[in-house]
């Protein structure tokens, strides 16, 4: 399979940028999730689903200045694409999360930031290539 050098050129900033975003809605994910479990004591799982609205609204946010959005699409469509994308990231988080708490026996901490890594990759390549067009 051969692969455009042109179109790897323009995928490369964009990448980078996706992932410093999702890096800065990482922190404000794991920020909110110790403190809502941590501080307040609130089950993992719930605090998991409560953090997953919040950093939403800020990568939509953080989306719409990195990625344009695509010929005649309504941000109201585009906004609903990102949540349902985000809800099916939430998913895999909360499983891998799951998973690394009651299998593996991971502390709450280190099995959230896990989980966000796996469903970083989800949400990266959804929104890249299903929601935005290419700037």
């Amino acid at each position: 399979m051969k692969v455009d050098k042109d179109f790897l050129k323009l995928l490369a900033p964009m990448f980078i940028q996706y992932f410093f975003a999702g890096l800065f809605c990482a922190f404000v994910n794991w920020g909110f999730f110790y403190f809502l479990n941590y501080k307040l004591g609130m089950y993992y799982l719930y605090a998991v689903v409560l953090c997953f609205f919040v950093s939403s609204i800020v990568n939509f946010i953080l989306c719409k200045i990195i990625f344009k959005s695509k010929e005649g699409r309504k941000k109201r469509t585009e906004f609903a694409m990102v949540i349902l994308v985000g809800a099916i990231g939430l998913g895999i988080e909360l499983g891998a999360t799951a998973f690394c708490v009651e299998i593996l026996g991971f502390p709450n901490m280190i099995s959230k930031i896990a989980g966000t890594g796996v469903a970083f990759i989800f949400n990266y390549t959804s929104k890249q290539f299903y929601i935005f067009s290419h700037r």
